[in-house]
């Protein structure tokens, strides 16, 4: 029985360390995080098609390869074009933090209700991708859409 008790106490000891540490960098680290993760995101991307799977918007893969998003230093992002499988293209941009559910985030100018997450670059070459885009009204969606950096941030 004193076994049992002396397991349970190390056991609520180590989790209530690590749920301390957990709380504490999220409440202090996630500031810095934030700048970090927005100062990486910025720049021009293209779209990945290596990676991305278009469906059924495959047979217009020529126009499409030449997509391109820009993330600027005012918080503001845009598209080089109109494409319907995002909602829309221009908003703000949010930068999360660490953790295992921060996300960066779009938010549509024409309507900041519907947003998309996406992910900081995260290899070598800087490639993120949108996460469950909502697509414009009527059109198929595209579940998880890639980007590769071209150009780094300027504005």
């Amino acid at each position: 029985m004193r076994k049992i008790k002396l397991f349970t106490i190390g056991i609520l000891s180590f989790l209530s360390f690590v749920f301390g540490c957990i709380y504490f960098l999220g409440c202090n680290g996630n500031r810095t995080a934030e700048d970090i993760n927005f100062q990486k995101q910025l720049g021009t991307y293209c779209l990945d098609l290596d990676k991305t799977s278009l469906g059924d918007y495959d047979k217009h893969k020529t126009v499409f390869k030449s997509l391109q998003i820009t993330f600027n230093k005012d918080g503001t992002f845009y598209l080089n074009m109109k494409v319907p499988f995002i909602y829309d293209s221009c908003g703000e941009w949010k930068a999360g933090g660490i953790g295992l559910e921060e996300w960066n985030y779009l938010y549509y100018k024409s309507n900041h209700n519907i947003n998309t997450q996406f992910t900081t670059p995260w290899t070598k070459d800087s490639i993120f991708y949108l996460n469950s885009v909502t697509p414009q009204k009527g059109e198929k969606e595209i579940p998880v859409i890639y980007f590769k950096k071209i150009l780094p941030g300027s504005r």
